[in-house]
């Protein structure tokens, strides 16, 4: 029957740990390479791991699994984005509002994507 009544509370140390590492490995690609693509490479690589953990053990449901992903890639991309992309001063601001909402619509479509294949399978009693 699995959990059937039991609501799992939410470890936020544990996601917060998984976010400062992804941080700061996007932080330290952020700052060899400069580009914008590899920063979102590495945090959604790292949601990705994630999304593969949060799969194998199939203990979330999809709202759950969006929470913590969106959680995750928040706490990755954030450092990485502030620090490296931002300051750059190459663009003006047209271009950093519109690439600052072309990434938040992409990391939403990512979390979507991750927290649809996290979810726990349905069970048929």
């Amino acid at each position: 029957m699995g959990n059937l009544f039991l609501q799992e509370k939410e470890n936020w140390l544990a996601w917060s740990i998984w976010g400062i590492l992804g941080a700061f490995l996007t932080l330290y690609v952020g700052m060899s390479t400069n580009a914008a693509l590899f920063i979102a490479c590495s945090a959604i690589g790292v949601l990705a791991v994630l999304t593969w953990w949060m799969q194998q053990s199939k203990r979330f449901g999809f709202a759950r699994a969006f929470k913590i992903c969106c959680y995750v890639l928040l706490l990755s991309a954030l450092p990485a984005v502030m620090l490296v992309v931002v300051p750059s001063g190459e663009l003006n601001h047209f271009d950093l509002i519109f690439q600052s909402i072309t990434l938040f619509t992409l990391s939403l479509l990512v979390c979507l994507i991750c927290s649809w294949i996290a979810r726990k399978p349905k069970q048929y009693y």
